[in-house]
């Protein structure tokens, strides 16, 4: 497809590139727009989407990336088991479904990608650049090392259709303006202030006067019996095969290390880096644009020193805000493309060696740069890494016998599911027997398999599965028994029964006081004698905006609401879970608008970002809600042997 992109002559790319895009975009619409067979799919295939048919390799490559990008987002909770919070499979379906409806609105509004958009957003990733140009032989090469590998006219035309999608997106945000007046009242609204004074329940205060009989504790057992239920546990069994097991003698040779450093070579690329060293003056989101100027006065100032010759790092010592590197300097070290926030980062390449920056702005604050050293793209060559080639070759050779001892492992647990301690002792293996413990447990030594007590609910009793360890470490495991789950007898749980229906009981009682007391706070009860009646204390917030935090409470939602929505000297109640507000405005104050000509175009953005927001969330309700459509209509057929 872009063959002579692949070769080296610019302006046959774009002569080539024309006919292509065009001829794909036909055959885009034909598939998924006008042609529809109306047919369900084969053994195969996963789905049928409007009559065509989504292959097996297509789902596991959609599905994959979903489960990737999932375990990228939530990489700092190792212990989280993504696949019983999030159903890949149908996630997966859903967005096939989604790239066929937004293709079919791309044909209903015209909408179609260049050849000199296609061509400038491939040769512009860094993936297939050398020296920040396009190099067709690299690009050949990334792609040939892919697993599987993606040939160049696969690859080609997803991009096409990325890009065509992301336009039918951008449609829907293009128009999106805010008038004068919604920015004003935004504003008034988020600088109006309040000051509250307030009495505060919570339900222990209340436990004393909570009275139960034995029929009520019997009734609440019946009425919340789940909640007593004990879950269901299992014994596993297994055995663990170190991959040092399956070791052996190997000296790869010279075609083995040079046909992996060829399918591989994105692994051994460096990616452009430079040094920085910077000051931070921080300014926070809710500052005012006195505030705002103050910090770029101090900011200019510091500059000025610093171009008149004052140290960079002392400099950095005595005035940066960014406590992390002010100590060392302001330096932040060698740090790649994509880590820094954009006018940050567009800043630091741009900058030659030694030079200064201007202040500038970021979400953090205004900051000074100085570049003290780059270093440019390269890939390694294969000598300085031949090495670490023959090592990972013996490591896969070792986990290809591991695999293979794995298989046959399998094969005669699944021929006598009862013999694995006889298996276990011929090959001289340790086996563990672990306690029983719920599916939300975990096996103890074996907390860095998060997937394994989910795969072995998955199971039948004796039946077997594996699982491979981040070491290389493979694992054979067996369901040994199961334990049924069962809702405990209420002689079992009686204490927590009780506990249960106190707090329940006395959590109403709390809020029963609060709503008695507005009544009479309204008729002209002062809040001091509320809280004289139970020895409480009356609190004062001082003023505060609708998104501030309460003073001594923090984000209050219902509280702010509540105040808000308040004249001075008016009563109201607000509620958060086990706590109970009975609360009085003091003061209220309209917005300063003495800064609003300033803060104006930074709010209409902030507007026109949320409605841009909205705009893009409602459009997303419309695609689920259409996929829920098409599968209800049958537009969107699923072969029964997939479980979604």
């Amino acid at each position: 497809m872009l063959q002579w992109m692949r070769q080296a002559q610019a302006w046959v790319i774009k002569g080539v590139l024309l006919a292509v895009v065009l001829a794909f975009v036909v055959t885009i619409f034909y598939q998924w727009g006008v042609r529809s067979s109306g047919g369900g799919p084969t053994r195969s295939e996963v789905a049928t989407i409007f009559g065509e048919p989504v292959s097996i390799r297509e789902f596991q490559r959609v599905y994959n990336g979903l489960q990737q990008r999932y375990r990228a987002i939530f990489r700092a909770q190792s212990d989280m088991d993504l696949s019983e919070r999030f159903n890949f499979r149908e996630m997966a379906l859903e967005q096939l479904a989604t790239r066929a409806i937004l293709l079919r609105l791309a044909q209903q509004y015209g909408v179609v990608v260049t050849e000199q958009e296609l061509y400038d957003y491939i040769a512009g990733l860094a993936p297939f650049q050398e020296q920040g140009r396009f190099s067709p032989a690299r690009y050949q090469a990334v792609l040939r090392s892919q697993v599987p590998p993606i040939a160049p006219r696969q690859f080609e035309a997803e991009q096409q259709q990325e890009l065509l999608l992301q336009k039918v997106s951008t449609l829907l945000t293009e128009g999106v303006q805010v008038t004068d007046a919604e920015v004003e009242q935004t504003y008034r609204r988020d600088h109006e202030q309040v000051a509250v004074r307030y009495v505060m329940l919570t339900a222990p205060q209340f436990e004393a006067q909570v009275e139960m009989t034995d029929e009520e504790l019997q009734r609440y057992y019946e009425a919340h019996k789940e909640g007593y239920r004990e879950p269901e546990q299992r014994q596993i069994r297994y055995v663990a095969l170190p991959l040092q097991r399956f070791a052996q003698p190997y000296d790869p040779a010279a075609e083995e290390v040079n046909a992996y450093y060829a399918r591989h070579l994105e692994t051994f690329q460096r990616q452009e880096q430079v040094w920085v060293r910077h000051i931070l003056f921080k300014v926070a989101s809710s500052a005012t644009a006195e505030q705002e100027a103050q910090a770029r006065a101090r900011a200019e100032a510091v500059l000025a020193s610093l171009r008149n010759g004052e140290d960079f790092a002392t400099m950095a010592k005595q005035h940066s805000e960014d406590t992390a590197t002010a100590e060392k300097g302001g330096d932040l070290g060698y740090f790649p493309r994509g880590q820094m926030v954009q006018p940050f980062e567009e800043v630091a390449f741009s900058l030659p060696v030694g030079e200064l920056s201007d202040v500038i702005r970021t979400p953090f604050g205004w900051h000074i740069l100085r570049v003290e050293d780059k270093r440019e793209a390269e890939t390694r060559p294969l000598a300085e890494v031949e090495s670490e080639i023959k090592e990972k070759l013996r490591e896969d050779k070792a986990r290809d016998a591991a695999l293979a001892f794995v298989d046959d492992f399998l094969s005669a647990l699944e021929a006598n599911p009862r013999q694995f301690a006889e298996l276990a002792r011929q090959h001289e293996l340790d086996l563990v027997t672990t306690p029983f413990i719920p599916a939300t447990g975990q096996v103890e030594r074996l907390e860095g398999l998060p997937d394994l007590v989910k795969r072995v609910f998955a199971l039948p009793e004796l039946g077997v599965d594996t699982l491979q360890g981040q070491d290389g470490t493979q694992y054979v495991f067996q369901a040994a028994e199961i334990r049924p789950s069962t809702i405990q007898e209420f002689s079992v749980v009686q204490d927590r029964v009780t506990q249960d229906l106190r707090g329940q009981k006395s959590m109403e009682l709390a809020r029963q006081q609060a709503e008695e007391w507005v009544t009479k706070g309204r008729a002209g009860t002062p809040l001091a004698d509320f809280a004289a009646e139970r020895s409480l204390e009356v609190m004062e917030t001082g003023l505060f905006r609708r998104r501030d935090p309460i003073p001594q409470l923090g984000q209050q939602a219902d509280f702010s609401r509540v105040a808000f929505s308040l004249k001075v000297g008016e009563v109201g109640a607000a509620h958060d879970g086990a706590r109970h507000f009975v609360l009085q405005v003091t003061d209220r104050q309209q917005a300063d608008m003495q800064a609003y000509a300033t803060d104006k175009p930074n709010y209409r953005k902030k507007l026109i970002d949320q409605k841009r927001q909205q705009t893009g969330y409602g459009f997303q309700q419309y695609l689920h809600a259409e996929y829920q459509k098409l599968r209800q209509q049958g537009e969107i057929v699923v072969n029964p042997q997939y479980v979604f």
